[in-house]
């Protein structure tokens, strides 16, 4: 990041934060300090859980807020920490109150051997040391150690003592470099970080191949190569199913690039309950004359799909239907079932009286969401006329979108899908997919916010006789996500 950057970077933040932004953070942080000298080696699971509190107070504008490290220090993690206080108390206190060459000691065994002290972190034991000397030491959390790494080019990690206090001189240089208090240094290199985030993705050619296919979908090559065999040499349409998250319209939407010869040769629709077959083939819709209200019969999406494909027989063309479960398929298609497996055939349109055929350059590329309605519950004979391509919560997709990626937080991503994943159970029509933590600079308040407003709201539904099995999850899941703040 240049330096230009920099400088309005730290303005921002300090503009964000108000005139205030040191001492309310320098009176918060001296109210742990004495939270510890009076608790120390005596705290409960309650004291441990205010003790967080008070390590995640600071203040915005004049305002008290308790948001600092959110989610880290926050009630899940804290709680999981007080149910071993005989470890927590032995932990802070040899970190607190020991020589600071025995507490870097200590900071080092912790972050090469993480059981010894579950749940704390990497941010626990630092922000101990931070205390004791913040012009000397730093809190080790992850958006801090990526923002730093923008700026110096370094990688930063909490597995030793040694990385650990090479994040620390470094974090000290870059300090004195822009006149950055210590108590800024988390705030402003978060920022950093966040004004580095990948930029929109680069517009794709008008026509991809297999590889570009497999790439966009962080899927095997191989992978694709059967789908569009299947596609080409026999049934021209196919239907991607699984639960949500999992990918189904990108996948469709990027085949249909590979499959059509021009983008201006796909049309996209999504069906729902009122979905009709005047919509998708054709239909008498009104129309205002002179003469007052008349009927005429127009043709539906895929009938003008299929006419412009008849007129381009060189061309191939692609219709895709999103969530094709979500309206009545057999009279949605009607006639269609029988065209779609004999193409070339005609028919009498009911409405038109015209005959009409699918022409063997159209391809059908539909998605259907597992949570939903299963597959095997859909018409047999509508069944029997589709390609079914499944599209499961895939942990080596999430794991190659983030081997492309090195400012998102890999672990923190394939954790917390697997950990959703293996509770719900990986076959469950419901298991939430991959996609929902393939989000660019992945960090934990990121997370929080995708279990809070996405998934916890959507297995809520799901679990809804089962209440408690989705409140050990939340807690297992923030205890999780809160380690990587």
């Amino acid at each position: 990041m240049s330096t230009t950057m920099t400088v309005e970077v730290i303005a921002a933040v300090r503009a964000q934060f108000g005139p205030d932004f040191v001492t309310a953070r320098l009176a918060a942080e001296q109210n742990v300090r004495t939270f510890l000298d009076t608790h120390l080696g005596v705290m409960d699971a309650g004291r441990i859980v205010a003790l967080g509190r008070l390590i995640n107070q600071h203040g915005m504008l004049g305002r008290e807020r308790y948001d600092r490290f959110t989610p880290g220090f926050t009630g899940a993690i804290m709680s999981k920490l007080g149910s071993d206080p005989d470890t927590f108390n032995q932990k802070v206190t040899r970190l607190w109150r020991d020589p600071v060459p025995d507490a870097l000691a200590t900071l080092g065994e912790i972050y090469a051997d993480r059981p010894s002290f579950a749940h704390a972190g990497s941010s626990l034991p630092s922000f101990l040391l931070y205390l004791r000397d913040p012009d000397r030491f730093g809190i080790c959390v992850n958006a801090t150690m990526l923002g730093l790494a923008h700026e110096t080019g370094a990688v930063y990690h909490a597995r030793s003592g040694a990385a650990y206090e090479k994040f620390c001189a470094d974090l000290v240089t870059w300090r004195q470099q822009y006149q950055v208090t210590p108590q800024e240094a988390d705030a402003i290199l978060t920022a950093v970080m966040r004004a580095n985030q990948p930029s929109a993705k680069p517009e794709l050619p008008p026509t991809v191949g297999v590889e570009e296919v497999a790439e966009g979908c962080f899927i095997e090559v191989e992978q694709v190569d059967q789908w569009v065999k299947a596609l080409t040499t026999g049934m021209r349409q196919g239907v991607f199913h699984g639960p949500p998250g999992t990918g189904k319209t990108h996948v469709a939407r990027l085949l249909a690039r590979h499959l059509a010869t021009s983008p201006a040769h796909i049309e996209l629709t999504q069906f729902h309950p009122a979905y009709s077959y005047e919509d998708f083939i054709e239909g008498l819709r009104p129309e205002a004359g002179e003469g007052g209200l008349r009927y005429e019969v127009r043709p539906g999406i895929f009938t003008r799909l299929c006419e412009r494909a008849r007129r381009a027989p060189g061309e191939n063309f692609v219709m895709i239907v999103d969530e094709m479960n979500r309206a009545d398929l057999a009279a949605v298609l009607g006639e269609l079932l029988y065209l779609l497996e004999y193409r070339g055939e005609e028919v009498t349109l009911p409405y038109s009286q015209r005959r009409f055929s699918v022409p063997p350059n159209v391809f059908l590329l539909g998605t259907m969401n597992t949570a939903d309605r299963s597959l095997a519950v859909l018409d047999f004979a509508l069944r029997r006329r589709f390609n079914a391509f499944p599209l499961p919560p895939d942990a080596a997709v999430l794991e190659r979108w983030t081997r492309g990626r090195p400012d998102g937080n890999a672990e923190l991503a394939t954790g917390v899908f697997r950990l959703i994943r293996d509770r719900v159970g990986p076959e469950a029509p419901v298991s939430p997919g991959h996609s929902y933590w393939m989000t660019e600079a992945l960090d934990a308040a990121t997370a929080e916010r995708i279990w809070d407003y996405q998934l916890r709201p959507y297995l809520a539904e799901y679990w809804f006789e089962r209440p408690s099995e989705l409140d050990r999850l939340d807690a297992d899941v923030r205890t999780l996500i809160a380690e990587f703040a």
